[in-house]
């Protein structure tokens, strides 16, 4: 044929699924790690491993904390990220926030390699074909031993756990989920299973992966408040002014979110719409959970509610959206930003 023909697609791509889970901003020159192929900001990713590695023999990926061993640019990302700057005004960023990007020095894909993290041993088992004796690895405690009526086979499907990278069977039988937002974790199996800890297998404590309601939560998450400490300390002592505690305020406001008086748009997790007080989170997502729960505590609440100084303050023209807040202490301190934004057309 003489004629050449040309194929287009489009691709539909929600912004918030184009954010660096560091600053959580959308990606700012992106790079993208491997083996999990979680995508971050060059100058965030870049401090990250410089302060990773000053304390720890590897670097681990920031959002599901498994071994990075190599990162390099994402060009392909970079196109998608320029055109996202570049139709939505308000997501772009201004030079102070860029300076974060000094740090970048991540030039090629892949340029930097880090070390394995030395695993645990696994248990072994002798095998004798025709006198040769082979050595044979096993994935996890099933599949040298049966529980609960289950043993691994040479078919069974493995999951890697995303809290310790230990492995399980895949099943499909049991009621109990083994992950949730897209990520598997072992500890609510094993523990159904009643298997316990050993030095032989990498498996994570049961209560990793626990129902949101049978966890209990002491200390407000450091992600909340859009990492505003100013906000999360207010929000503190106003539930120490009601004379309650943290847990009692998280209890109530999951009762509502069970009941479906919250808007969900805003829940930072995948299957929003699907989480009620049974479902299964890891120890990160609950955090997320509880700081999206606590912005609803606190704009329900009248002013006259909350400390004397907080409730002087006027609000910020960007609410929760505000990007001043992160990098200007004084501006944090000053001004509400547990409302919604009423201005969004012109950066801070």
């Amino acid at each position: 044929m003489n004629e050449s023909s040309k194929k287009v697609f489009k691709i539909s791509l929600d912004s918030e699924h184009a954010k660096c889970n560091i600053c959580l901003d959308i990606w700012h020159d992106v790079v993208t790690v491997s083996p999990c192929l979680h995508n971050f900001c060059n100058g965030c990713f870049s401090e990250w491993s410089r302060r990773s590695q000053e304390e720890h023999a590897t670097v681990l990926c920031p959002h599901c904390s498994s071994d990075v061993q190599s990162v390099g640019r994402n060009r392909f990302l970079h196109k998608i990220e320029k055109k996202i700057r570049k139709c939505d005004y308000f997501v772009r960023r201004s030079d102070e926030e860029l300076v974060v990007n000094s740090y970048a020095l991540i030039k090629a894909l892949p340029v930097i390699k880090y070390a394995k993290k030395p695993r645990s041993k696994r248990s072994r088992v002798m095998r004798e074909e025709d006198n040769n004796v082979d050595v044979l690895d096993l994935a996890c405690t099933k599949c040298g031993t049966e529980y609960g009526g289950f043993q691994c086979n040479e078919n069974t499907v493995h999951l890697q756990c995303c809290g310790c990278g230990g492995m399980m069977p895949s099943r499909t039988d049991i009621v109990l989920p083994q992950y949730w937002c897209d990520r598997p974790f072992c500890g609510a199996y094993w523990h159904s299973q009643q298997v316990k800890k050993s030095d032989s297998y990498l498996m994570c404590a049961p209560d990793a992966f626990n129902p949101i309601g049978e966890r209990t939560i002491t200390r407000i998450p450091y992600l909340a408040h859009e990492w505003n400490w100013h906000e999360q300390d207010n929000t503190e002592r106003c539930i120490q002014q009601m004379g309650k505690t943290l847990q009692d305020v998280v209890s109530e406001w999951v009762t509502k979110l069970n009941d479906g008086e919250i808007d969900r748009s805003r829940m930072p997790l995948n299957h929003a719409e699907m989480i009620t007080s049974g479902t299964h989170l890891c120890n990160d997502c609950y955090d997320k959970l509880v700081s999206f729960l606590l912005y609803w505590f606190r704009i329900s609440l009248p002013k006259d509610h909350l400390p004397k100084d907080a409730a002087q303050r006027e609000d910020c023209w960007y609410g929760y959206a505000c990007r001043t807040q992160n990098h200007n202490d004084d501006h944090a301190r000053k001004r509400n930003h547990v409302c919604p934004p009423t201005k969004g057309c012109i950066g801070n």
